[in-house]
């Protein structure tokens, strides 16, 4: 049977792409904690789409994408991409706001517009820096492995932390978006900080927040 795809459905696509992109295991907890449901509701949703053939379910409940799920994902977070890039230079709304405003406009492109905003914009990752689909991805460190003293550049911010608009603008605030160089002025495990300068002006970091943050060493190549 062919499944509808809703907005929900296409929301529970799009978040299991990312988590199993990132090596994480899809579980239904984890897929309530994100999108804010409750564990019988993931439940209904997922048997749903295992019966439409969009995902599989193994014998210790971890979700995987079926090749047509895969494409189908791999279609939204397109649209999802290009809709903050729209957001972004030419709307003009602010970095922290776009991933937000973009997921209701996600689900509303035709074929014809997504073809037309590829031609406008042909970015290889998102604003925050996430690789488009089958884009290569640009190899990173997350901030915490490195050392005093380095100097690194901002790759991506993770998608999870696009859910946090504080959190976002936070970072906008600071300037700590992708393309950004930074030293890292000091690590204080005993109070979970890193102090890390941005143009020359110190901004301090929790673990929690830094741990979003993925980044290269000065010197090595982008790509």
């Amino acid at each position: 049977m062919a499944e509808t795809l809703t907005p929900t459905i296409e929301d529970y696509l799009g978040l299991i792409y990312l988590l199993e992109r990132e090596g994480q295991v899809v579980i239904g907890a984890r897929l309530a904690r994100r999108l804010g449901v409750s564990r019988p509701t993931v439940t209904a949703t997922l048997q749903r789409m295992v019966r439409s053939g969009l995902v599989r379910m193994n014998e210790r409940k971890e979700v995987s994408l079926t090749p047509s799920g895969q494409e189908l994902a791999e279609n939204l977070l397109r649209r999802h991409m290009l809709a903050e890039w729209l957001l972004r230079d030419l709307v003009g709304l602010p970095w922290h706001q776009v991933h937000e405003e973009a997921d209701r406009l996600e689900h509303h492109f035709s074929e014809q517009a997504v073809e037309r905003l590829e031609a406008i914009f042909q970015r290889e990752a998102c604003p925050h820096g996430n690789p488009m689909p089958g884009a290569e991805t640009v190899q990173s460190i997350p901030l915490l492995e490195a050392g005093e003293g380095e100097e690194v550049v901002i790759v991506r911010i993770s998608e999870e932390a696009e859910e946090k608009r504080e959190l976002m603008a936070f970072l906008e605030a600071n300037g700590l978006l992708p393309g950004t160089h930074l030293r890292i002025s000091s690590l204080r495990p005993y109070n979970e900080t890193v102090t890390v300068e941005v143009a020359g002006r110190p901004v301090v970091l929790g673990w929690a927040v830094a741990r979003f943050i993925r980044v290269r060493r000065e010197g090595d190549v982008a790509g």
